[in-house]
């Protein structure tokens, strides 16, 4: 199995749940440079994607994911900090997340939760009022 297809198994049960946005091979192979990986035993355990946004030196987190069996072990602060070394590199200033979920998790490490104004512009249209997700942003130092 391919990594976009360990990333789309590792994801869809929570797609499944409404708390990751469905992604296609396609969409997930086109994008396969913007996820970070943790794997165990050529065994995907965790996956984020972080997208340039390509305006106010910004990154997205999004299809961030710890398998069920992984969880509360400290691999989501070990994606985190791989996340954040990623976006440092990159020269981002600040990388944001919309979630519906794991709001605790995002002010734990030190997001501020934001509107959707703070948004940059293009992202700011494709917001999906409907889902109605938390925006939260991280400032990279």
């Amino acid at each position: 199995m391919d990594n976009s297809e360990q990333i789309l198994t590792l994801i869809k049960p929570f797609v499944e749940q409404g708390k990751i946005l469905p992604r296609s091979k396609q969409e997930i192979e086109r994008n396969i440079n913007d996820f970070i990986l943790l794997f165990d035993d050529n065994q995907l355990l965790a996956c984020a994607g972080l997208k340039d946004c390509q305006e106010g030196s910004m990154g997205e987190i999004y299809s961030l994911a710890v398998a069920k069996n992984a969880q509360n072990t400290g691999l989501s602060n070990e994606l985190l900090s791989k996340i954040l070394a990623n976006a440092k590199q990159r020269k981002f200033s600040k990388i944001f997340a919309l979630t519906k979920f794991g709001t605790d998790w995002f002010v734990k490490n030190g997001f501020i939760q934001m509107k959707i104004s703070d948004l940059p512009v293009k992202r700011q249209r494709y917001f999906n009022h409907d889902r109605n997700s938390s925006i939260f942003f991280k400032e990279i130092v």
